[in-house]
């Protein structure tokens, strides 16, 4: 509300959004705690994968069901991008500027 419009002493109204609401839960970062920094070469180790439980970080609580736990089941010609050409495949029998 603008100060034109809000009455004469009103108390000013706490913004809708703040910065937690826009990108989500945040911590400060903790310079004197020691995590290995040197590649593994294993790219299954805890650090690196994040359950799929709708988790937005590695250490952030994620609720019981996965976050993509709705599934179809389709025939084999139903994977990808259905019947037909993509348009990769339209683009190279047919150009746009007709030049093959």
């Amino acid at each position: 509300m603008t100060e034109s419009r809000r009455p004469y002493g009103a108390t000013q109204p706490e913004p809708i959004d703040d910065n937690e609401d826009r990108m989500g839960s945040m911590r400060e970062l903790d310079f004197d705690q020691d995590e290995p920094t040197a590649q593994t070469g294993d790219d299954l180790t805890p650090e690196t994968l994040i359950p799929e439980d709708g988790a937005r970080d590695a250490r952030e609580e994620g609720e019981d069901n996965p976050a993509d736990y709705d599934l179809s089941i389709v025939d084999e010609d139903e994977i990808g991008g259905g019947n037909g050409l993509d348009e990769a495949e339209l683009a190279k029998r047919d150009p746009l500027d007709g030049n093959r």
